[in-house]
């Protein structure tokens, strides 16, 4: 068997600590997220964290693109109507990680350092979800208006979630028959 590189290594060791830190934040929130914490969960020391992140917020922003970039490559085809689109963004925020991005979003709100690190890769994921970037699938102010109110729908029912243990909502098969209907009917 090979010897692995340092390269390796460090890139294992940063995955860790990056998974780590969204655990933390879907099982026990915000506060509980610290380097002490994450080094614990990992079995690393302090020294190895600083020489791979400057801070933790370093860190987050890190933790958030990689969540962010696995929710891109989510389940299943591209989207090719309104429908599929629907099902796509759900697959992403209804999962049950997505709890550290409403974390982290939260957290960034009232600490301009943290929104000073985390604020692009938030902003990476706006254009992740952004009507502009899928004209072929909204091609008009209708189907754009009507994935705008779909997305904030399903942010608020993945903020449900998190509140509900990361347990779906009663309501949620509901609501998400209504959207992908309503879709449905405007794309005929």
């Amino acid at each position: 068997m090979s010897r692995r590189t340092q390269a390796d290594r460090t890139a294992t060791t940063k995955a860790a600590l990056a998974d780590a830190a969204v655990a933390l934040l879907v099982e026990k929130g915000w506060a509980a997220v610290t380097a002490i914490e994450v080094c614990h969960r990992v079995g690393v020391s302090r020294g190895a964290f600083h020489h791979h992140y400057g801070s933790l917020p370093e860190l987050l922003a890190d933790a958030l693109r990689r969540l962010y970039a696995d929710m891109v490559r989510v389940e299943g085809s591209t989207p090719s109507d309104l429908v599929s689109l629907i099902d796509f963004t759900w697959r992403a925020v209804g999962n049950p990680r997505f709890k550290a991005v409403l974390e982290a979003w939260l957290a960034m709100a009232n600490d301009p350092s943290l929104g000073a690190e985390i604020g692009p890769v938030v902003l990476d994921f706006a254009r992740f979800v952004n009507p502009d970037t899928a004209t072929s699938i909204l091609p008009d102010a209708e189907h754009r208006d009507f994935f705008v109110a779909s997305r904030e729908t399903m942010l608020g029912l993945a903020l449900g979630r998190a509140t509900n243990g990361g347990k779906p909502l009663g309501h949620e098969k509901r609501v998400l028959d209504r959207l992908r209907a309503e879709a449905g009917r405007i794309d005929r």
